[in-house]
């Protein structure tokens, strides 16, 4: 058995159902992703559906992978460590990519990433040295031929004092300016819909930042050890505030938190040493009814929480 085509209308194969077969091709809708295990797969057509989490985890024979317009999302790990994969395009009806999703795809050259895509994971493209980018002011983008910009992925270099985020940009990744100390003041456009873990982390220089309210998603230490940011507003596009987002903000004297936020995970504002004022934009009885992770806010000021019908 060297091929196998699997039909839209299945829902359900079980683990190692081809165990052992040199499968070299196959057609599948994003089902199960253990059932072609110890195969010689080399090409792949995924034609609808979720991809799932580790789908082709470790395939390195695999050199081919079509990802049809059908196809919503793209779990975690799902290609990490496909070392013979050198190209991938992920289509407009995509919309969030994984963690680790191509981590250590070695062989990895070029990415086109759709213009449907609205979160990437962290580790995504971790290990993908060989990634060709495209630039714009002093950053690296990847994107496609009519959005070339989709994805921020990384600043040039830790040593910029300033940047000029693409206005077309949806997604700023992971670790995307990390330890830029120099950048002092960023502007990010309405398009931007996610900032992704660790993003600004140690951007000690930062004093002020706008969070647009095209952003529903703030990633874990996405602000962290900002020291010198003082005020901060959350929009209310915003539902959930990541762990340790704003960790060690020793500068921050206030925030502004939008009241569509429903969650506020471990350690969101920790070691806030300066914290003395959050503005919040609902009732009291909204902002008791927010999950509030552990330590979220261990060390900081004394404050006091403004709401629409009094302060807490």
């Amino acid at each position: 058995l060297t091929s196998v085509t699997i039909g839209n209308g299945v829902t359900s194969i079980g683990n190692s159902a081809f165990f052992n077969c040199p499968i070299e091709a196959a057609t599948t809708p994003g089902i199960a992703s253990t059932y072609i295990k110890n195969s010689e797969l080399k090409t792949v057509t995924i034609t609808s559906g979720d991809i799932p989490s580790s789908a082709f985890s470790g395939y390195t024979s695999l050199t081919s992978v079509t990802i049809g317009n059908s196809v919503t999302s793209i779990g975690n790990s799902a290609f990490a460590g496909c070392a013979g994969l050198t190209s991938i395009t992920i289509p407009d009806s995509v919309t969030s990519i994984g963690s680790d999703t191509f981590c250590n795809c070695t062989g990895l050259t070029s990415v086109t990433i759709g213009n449907g895509v609205t979160s990437i994971g962290s580790y995504a493209f971790s290990g993908c040295d060989h990634l060709q980018y495209n630039e714009y002011d002093n950053a690296y983008y990847l994107g496609n031929d009519t959005n070339p910009y989709v994805a921020l992925i990384k600043a040039k270099d830790t040593t910029i004092t300033s940047c000029t985020i693409h206005e077309k940009t949806k997604v700023i990744y992971y670790e995307a300016f990390r330890n830029c100390t120099g950048l002092t003041s960023i502007t990010i456009p309405d398009s931007v819909t996610s900032i992704g873990d660790y993003a600004f982390s140690r951007c000690t220089g930062l004093t002020s930042i706008t969070i647009p309210d095209s952003v529903t998603s703030i990633g874990g230490s996405a602000f962290s050890s900002c020291t010198s940011l003082t005020s901060i507003t959350i929009p209310d596009s915003v539902t959930s505030i990541g762990w340790g987002a704003f960790r060690g903000c020793t500068g921050l004297t206030s925030v502004t938190i939008g009241n569509s936020v429903t969650s506020i995970r471990d350690g969101a504002f920790n070691d806030c040493t300066g914290l003395t004022s959050i503005t919040f934009e609902g009732t009291k009885a909204q902002w008791n009814a927010i999950q509030k992770g552990s330590d979220w806010n261990d060390g900081t000021g004394d404050y006091t929480v403004h709401c629409t019908d009094g302060d807490i």
